[in-house]
């Protein structure tokens, strides 16, 4: 599905972009949740900058990978004011036909906060993207949350429990694996 060295190319691409981004954003999306409802388009969520908004924030950056060229790329952003609550779908922003290749697409979220009640929810990104238009199944739709106001945590996989003395490089070496005995069982060749 698509030539690996653009995916490496994108990978790399999101790291620094990751890394200019704060302290908000993580390699893994956290604390944004993205789920891919179906995925048959070349295309692939590499997630959103920053992964949590504040009140005042103006924009969101999506970032994706096409693996081959896509004829549409929509995203349909709402907000809600809780986890799993219904919310309407915005006017989709366009970021798309595009080739192959790594992609940012900035998205415009203060009138969509100003909508917001109460200082926290969610802002939610809704995508849809199409391959070759003469192939009906070359379809994806993913859908990004990204959590609004609340405090900073870290996450979960990041909080650890320390029983005893840490494992370093040097306290972790490998031994060599024991010698297994050459004789076999009675009654076997």
């Amino acid at each position: 599905m698509g030539n690996p060295t653009v995916v490496l190319a994108g990978a790399a691409a999101l790291a620094l972009s990751l890394g200019t981004a704060g302290a908000e954003s993580t390699l893994d999306g956290w604390p944004s949740k993205t789920d891919y409802l179906s995925n048959d388009a070349p295309f692939v969520v590499f997630g959103v900058t920053p992964t949590r908004l504040n009140r005042d924030a103006t924009q969101l950056k999506l970032a994706f990978i096409a693996t081959e060229s896509l004829s549409a790329v929509k995203v349909f952003p709402f907000v809600r004011a809780a986890p799993g609550e219904r919310a309407p779908l915005q006017s989709p922003v366009q970021c798309g036909p595009r080739e192959r290749g790594y992609w940012e697409c900035a998205l415009p979220v203060s009138d969509l906060l100003a909508d917001l009640q109460g200082p926290h929810g969610e802002l939610g990104l809704r995508i849809e993207a199409h391959g070759d238009p003469r192939e009906l199944r070359e379809h994806s739709t993913v859908v990004v949350v990204v959590p609004v106001g609340g405090e900073d945590r870290a996450p979960p996989h990041a909080q650890t429990v320390s029983i005893g003395k840490p494992v370093t490089p040097t306290s972790a070496r490998l031994r060599p694996p024991r010698p297994t005995s050459k004789r076999r069982p009675a009654g076997t060749q």
